[in-house]
């Protein structure tokens, strides 16, 4: 088991400001993730002294966590306009079976001198020290105020000069302080979504290359379209034309790489009316077209 930190990233899916670019004491790593398709796997790792913390916008992630009391591991589901926390030594891990589209905040920091925290003085440091390690549960619902804190903090770190990373740093001191005054969110362990939307979860997945239809799809789940659109997106965080549309994303990024079929054909086969139109929705999702994505990674 080891600790694992991403380098600098600033793609369209992960940007990604490490600490040797803002400076900031005992703030790691601060994230922007924008995933338009299926993110990869997290391997179980850990951070030494270090709470991170995820603050999800859209879609929907799950995190197993080894509960070192109970010597077993528990699998947390979390969704938009919620945070989810791992704490210092904590070995955890991404498990993706039904995410795709998410968006979402990350940051790491570093409680090991509890004196410096974001370079606040001795006193308020200690306070925010004392708020953060006094928190008892690892979820919490956020409002959209809370998202507006991190969006204009990450903004303000974004253009990576002094004056903006100071003013970054008040709002993301902000959006901490006021972290004991959110919601909890009660924990449960192996949290699942509902049966009939996992079945339909299944069921596009494996007919992602047929003719799909949202009416079918809610009929095979039992529900009424509208019932089942809403129901879609209270599990799952995103619409099924949404999830829909980013497993044809993926199924043609396998196609182009592990086929020489014509762009074309692999358009016609996921549904779409035309080469132009799918070319133009490749483009749109990974910000390459699929000629150019197909020759990046055949060269690889």
């Amino acid at each position: 088991m080891k600790e694992i930190f991403d380098g600098f990233s600033w793609t369209k899916e992960n940007k990604t400001i490490t600490q040797d670019k803002h400076h900031v004491p005992a703030l790691g790593n601060f994230t922007y993730w924008n995933y338009t398709s299926a993110p990869p796997t997290k391997p179980m790792h850990y951070h030494s002294n270090i709470i991170e913390m995820h603050c999800m916008i859209r879609g929907m992630r799950t995190t197993k966590v080894e509960e070192i009391e109970s010597a077993s591991i528990k699998t947390y589901t979390y969704t938009g306009n919620q945070l989810f926390m791992t704490f210092p030594f904590e070995i955890h891990g991404s498990h993706f079976e039904s995410e795709s589209l998410c968006s979402f905040f990350a940051f790491q920091l570093d409680l090991s001198d509890r004196n410096s925290l974001l370079g606040l003085n001795p006193h308020y440091s200690n306070l925010l020290y004392n708020r953060l390690t006094g928190l008892k549960y690892r979820q919490y619902q956020i409002g959209q105020s809370h998202l507006s804190y991190l969006r204009i903090a990450f903004d303000f770190f974004s253009e990576l000069t002094e004056e903006s990373i100071a003013v970054g740093t008040q709002f993301l001191s902000a959006f901490l302080f006021s972290l004991p005054y959110l919601t909890p969110i009660e924990e449960v362990s192996e949290e699942k979504i509902d049966e009939r939307i996992r079945r339909s979860v299944e069921y596009i997945r494996s007919h992602i290359q047929d003719s799909l239809y949202l009416e079918d799809i809610a009929n095979l789940a039992g529900f009424s379209l509208s019932h089942f659109k809403a129901k879609f997106h209270k599990e799952i965080g995103i619409t099924p034309a949404e999830y829909i549309l980013s497993q044809k994303m993926e199924a043609a990024k396998q196609e182009l790489m592990t086929t020489s079929k014509s762009i074309t054909d692999i358009a016609f086969s996921l549904g779409f009316s035309s080469s132009n139109y799918f070319s133009s929705v490749f483009r749109k999702y990974y910000e390459t077209t699929p000629r150019e994505y197909r020759k990046r990674h055949c060269e690889e």
